[in-house]
């Protein structure tokens, strides 16, 4: 997982982009993108857990990728741990 203040850092600019972070195989959105993802597809799989963040509860989905890229969205940027996806609408 990449460290919490760079993700809080990312999220805090976010304005339509989606992270997403892979920790152990698997995908994760945090905050503004967990919020978007909830809102905006069925993708976002459940609440992992909540992370307290300097006294802010930062939320944390999991997120079925396949399911996500069968979707509306163009992946921007992408490495081994992190995609940056955009709505296409």
């Amino acid at each position: 997982m990449d460290n919490l203040l760079e993700i809080m850092d990312k999220e805090s600019c976010s304005k339509s982009e989606v992270y997403l972070y892979e920790e152990e195989g698997r995908w994760y959105a945090y905050h503004h993108s967990a919020k978007s993802l909830k809102k905006l597809s069925e993708a976002a799989l459940k609440l992992k857990e909540a992370c307290p963040f300097y006294s802010v509860m930062l939320e944390k989905v999991e997120v079925d990728l396949n399911k996500l890229l069968n979707g509306p969205w163009f992946v921007a940027l992408c490495s081994d741990t992190e995609i940056m996806l955009i709505k296409n609408d």
